[in-house]
């Protein structure tokens, strides 16, 4: 017989796994929203944003931003200079993640989508 797996290791796995993840995709995990908050307390997991987040001893990766926006965004599609840096087809650095979204899809405030998003 298996031994039971608490929600703290429940959500280090999820993280683990998929490096970035919404409230969302925990609570289909079966980890709480008052779990969340005291692993975030405790200081084991990072809150990016509003219902966004990782491991705090995850490494830092060069598309770490890219990553975070499309997390927030999940219908966004990378488009125009970000996609060309993410692909190495430029040497231009983006100041901005730019992202393509529907036109009668929601477009965030832009303190609620990431930091230094463009939508287009």
């Amino acid at each position: 017989m298996t031994e039971p797996t608490s929600q703290r290791q429940t959500t280090r796995a999820v993280l683990l796994t998929k490096g970035i993840v919404r409230l969302g995709e925990l609570r289909n995990a079966g980890v709480t929203a008052a779990t969340v908050s005291r692993i975030v307390r405790d200081g084991e997991v990072l809150r990016l944003a509003r219902g966004l987040y990782q491991l705090s001893e995850a490494p830092l990766k060069a598309d770490h931003t890219l990553a975070e926006a499309v997390k927030r965004l999940p219908e966004g599609i990378v488009c125009l200079v970000s996609a060309l840096a993410y692909h190495g087809l430029t040497d231009q650095l983006p100041k901005n993640v730019w992202l393509a979204i529907g036109n009668k899809d929601w477009a965030p405030k832009r303190g609620h989508s990431a930091p230094h998003c463009s939508l287009h």
